[in-house]
């Protein structure tokens, strides 16, 4: 027969921790993790006890709470360009990005530009699509690089000017796709910014910026 033990929890609080007996003199350890109040967390039965605190990512997150939103453009060999505007209240712009090609391919991202005349303004759409949610369906207050229409932004034309703000370029070799959060920005308000897809080899290729844009407590 298995003994239990008595200890205290963060809050100074007995709790027993007990083990159940597997015979032959082997047995399983049951513990159960409590929060400061002596509560249990996690799963727990007579049997065996699952001491998770569960969690979730950022990323995942941010789609929950009704803050993410994207953008994608692709073409069979020519470069490719996304522009537009963040808004000039202090709200951070997290910016994610996902490159693929054919071919050989290179993104370069330029901020503070001048959005160049024609393209097209493409819509972009809150990614929780559940309205029950917080946040849920809301619209972006990004602005189209040349119009301005909020809620969208600029797709097929090059601009003039700016800084380039990662001078290597991040590159994407042949048939592989580049999406790292480590290569994440955070945007400036009110400030221009382009998106270059260079089509190294005039293959096949296209590219898909995410951001979210969550308010500054």
């Amino acid at each position: 027969m298995a003994d239990n033990v008595t200890i205290l929890d963060s809050a100074e609080v007995e709790q027993t921790i007990a083990t159940h007996d597997l015979g032959s003199g082997v047995h399983a350890s049951k513990i159960v993790q409590v929060d400061t109040n002596g509560n249990e967390m996690g799963y727990s039965d007579d049997e065996i006890a699952i001491p998770a605190a569960i969690t979730e990512d950022i990323f995942h997150y941010a789609v929950h709470d009704g803050l993410a939103f994207g953008a994608s453009t692709y073409h069979a060999s020519q470069s490719q360009y996304i522009c537009f505007t963040t808004p000039n209240i202090e709200t951070y712009f997290h910016v994610l990005w996902s490159i693929a090609s054919e071919g050989n391919c290179r993104l370069d991202i330029y901020e503070g530009v001048t959005a160049g005349g024609g393209g097209s303004d493409q819509a972009v759409f809150n990614k929780n699509r559940a309205a029950a949610f917080p946040n849920g369906g809301g619209a972006s207050l990004v602005r189209a690089g040349n119009t301005a229409t909020v809620g969208s932004v600029q797709v097929g034309i090059d601009w003039t000017g700016g800084t380039h703000i990662n001078p290597q370029g991040f590159y994407c070799s042949k048939g592989a796709v580049r999406d790292n959060a480590s290569d994440e920005f955070v945007l400036e308000k009110n400030t221009t910014y382009g998106f270059h897809l260079v089509a190294i080899d005039s293959k096949d290729l296209g590219m898909t910026i995410t951001w979210f844009e969550i308010p500054n407590a």
